[in-house]
């Protein structure tokens, strides 16, 4: 049986807000296309909320930085000389030139300005202006002449900023999902590839493909085995959430049952674990495969399988020198970080997925996927990871290309007459709800 437990604070009036969300079952189609929606979102939501800037490995070593852009807005992240980070608007204190651009590092831990010269130390304070007797005297306060600076904080390996001063630091901003995630050890994974895409699609349709597991049957045949809805068991896939306030949400364990009628432990869980190879190159790894060839080449019980699979995974872990976390027992680990980060886990490997808007279009959005894994030991790359495409949605792998399309599809039919907002199943879909009732907060301040 689906369940939901909700963790909220009492909701505050959606007055004045265009296309508020007023029945938890209705989502008016215009939050995913109106450019006056958009533009609230762009003054009222992104420079107010938590936001993942980057991961922590891209910026290594003292003097490395990376550029976060935002709607129109473009945040420098430093890694110092202390080791901690520091985010500041990306715009020189004297004509506003961009100081970064993309990632790279400040050589000789000096931030300068590539039109007049003007330069920084790493933690934002001036120390030199070109010809400075040609200012006035309040010009030059020091105080005046230092970087701009965003919130920063770091957690589960990841960079987070937040443009605003005065919201709450990242600690109190991510209760609830920070515990709930923890035991998945994401600060000890690296990167095995990360790629982008541009698609024609409102950032919370892209965000929101990933926020329930009620398309996989219909959506996913190699995940759904070919099951029709009457063979595939929905809350036994993962129709169990627990939502906070803040939007974050999480699934919960599911207890091991065979979403697919008629198949064995055996059958539906190399089946999954080789769909997921296949589709996604991420969630599941040539590790995990090498694994399940050699249990699958014994003679083991069908129901045990799972068992063994996961018995020999950590028993080649423990050899292999890789650090994997102990079996979470509260958490199946997928993870909606509010508002665009989405986190699938397992085997000590992850997929991961930011959705940003692209630019002012209501209907564009970058997206990212990382594809994430815990090295063993001594092979942890030092080298900064980089950022592939766009790739074009046909050269993805089967499951993320499967998804695209949807995404594509959804934004299309959003426009059309004859509709004037989208249904939700309160259980299946309490994510996207949760989400939706989040962002009005932030657009009713």
């Amino acid at each position: 049986m689906t369940t939901h437990v909700e963790h909220r604070i009492e909701q505050p009036s959606t007055a004045g807000v265009p296309f508020a969300i007023t029945d938890p079952a209705k989502v008016p189609a215009g939050r995913y296309f109106s450019p006056e929606f958009a533009q609230l979102e762009k003054e009222k939501l992104w420079p107010h909320v938590w936001q993942m800037a980057c991961r922590a490995d891209e910026i290594p070593r003292p003097g490395d930085f990376t550029e976060y852009k935002i709607n129109d807005q473009s945040i420098m992240v430093v890694r110092q000389r202390d080791d901690t980070v520091k985010a500041y608007f990306n715009a020189c204190r004297h004509r506003a030139t961009a100081l970064a651009s993309d990632s790279g590092t400040f050589h000789g831990g000096q931030i300068v300005c590539p039109y007049h010269g003007w330069r920084w130390n790493l933690d934002g304070s001036n120390s030199y202006v070109y010809a400075e007797r040609g200012f006035a005297p309040h010009c030059l306060d020091p105080e005046s002449l230092r970087l701009v600076e965003c919130q920063v904080g770091e957690l589960f390996g990841l960079v987070w900023i937040n443009m605003d001063p005065a919201a709450p630091p990242l600690h109190e901003a991510m209760a609830g999902i920070a515990e709930a995630l923890a035991p998945i050890a994401f600060e000890r994974m690296r990167v095995r590839w990360w790629r982008h895409l541009i698609l024609p699609g409102n950032w919370k349709v892209a965000q929101e493909a990933f926020m329930e597991a009620y398309h996989v049957m219909q959506a996913h045949p190699s995940l759904s085995m070919g099951a029709s809805d009457e063979d595939f068991n929905l809350d036994a896939f993962g129709g169990t959430f627990e939502t906070f306030d803040g939007g974050h949400a999480h699934m919960l364990p599911v207890p091991g049952e065979i979403p697919v009628e008629g198949m064995s432990a055996a059958e539906y869980f190399v089946q999954y674990n080789t769909a997921l190879y296949l589709g996604t190159d991420a969630y599941a790894t040539e590790r995990e495969m090498f694994i399940q060839q050699g249990l699958l080449e014994r003679d083991i019980d069908p129901d045990q399988f799972p068992s063994a699979f996961f018995g020999a995974l950590y028993d080649y872990a423990k050899g292999a020198g890789v650090d994997l976390p102990a079996p979470p027992t509260k958490t199946s680990g997928y993870g909606h970080i509010f508002p665009n980060i989405t986190v699938l886990p397992a085997y000590g490997n992850s997929i991961m997925y930011r959705v940003r808007p692209n630019g002012d279009d209501p209907e564009s959005c970058v997206f990212e996927v990382w594809a994430l894994q815990i090295p063993a030991a001594g092979e942890e790359s030092a080298d900064r990871p980089e950022l592939e495409g766009p790739i074009p949605v046909e050269d993805w792998p089967q499951i993320l290309k499967e998804d695209f399309h949807n995404i594509i599809a959804q934004q299309k039919g959003l426009k059309t007459r004859g509709l004037d907002g989208l249904t939700l199943s309160e259980p299946y879909e309490a994510m996207i709800v949760n989400s939706h009732r989040t962002i009005d907060q932030y657009l009713a301040r």
